[in-house]
């Protein structure tokens, strides 16, 4: 047993720590971290939903340059192939954009229709081919890290003679 000495220097203790109670303070960090997950979730959510619409938009842009580019043909002269370079060009470092992002085309061509990735715009008699078979896009869907980013949009195949809209 250690002898009591009355000559060690006195320490005194800070008045906040003998009326601690570490409970509370543990509750109130864990409420402090609480709302801070929240907030991080929040933003989390909220930067993914801006990113959608960023790359939807990226989507549309290069939509309309294919159409440019489907619409424009052959070129006979030396300026115009000079404007088809560069909207090629364009194209390319939009596909390269949604590339960094993960963006990948659904392929549906000649595949089943899937109701989860495609909407059917339209229907062809094809007595040859399975019914609902996909054989040609109107728009293209795409695939991101979060899921389906845009549905693609079908001409499928039917028995019957009736060629129709589906909307």
């Amino acid at each position: 047993m250690s002898e009591l000495r009355f000559d060690e220097e006195f320490q005194p203790i800070n008045p906040s720590v003998v009326d601690a109670d570490p409970a509370n303070t543990m509750r109130e960090l864990y409420y402090r971290v609480g709302k801070l997950e929240q907030g991080l979730e929040e933003q989390r959510l909220q930067a993914s939903a801006d990113q959608r619409d960023l790359l939807l938009g990226i989507l549309t842009l290069s939509d309309r340059i294919n159409g440019i580019l489907d619409r424009w043909g052959v070129t006979t002269k030396a300026q115009e192939a000079a404007m088809v370079r560069g909207v090629i060009d364009m194209g390319k470092d939009l596909l390269a954009i949604l590339k960094r992002h993960q963006v990948e085309a659904i392929d549906t061509m000649g595949q089943p229709y899937d109701p989860e990735t495609s909407d059917i715009v339209e229907t062809e008699a094809h007595p040859d081919m399975s019914p609902n078979t996909v054989l040609r896009e109107e728009q293209i869907g795409y695939r991101w890290p979060h899921g389906i980013l845009r549905r693609a949009q079908v001409i499928v195949s039917t028995h019957d003679n009736i060629r129709g809209v589906m909307r």
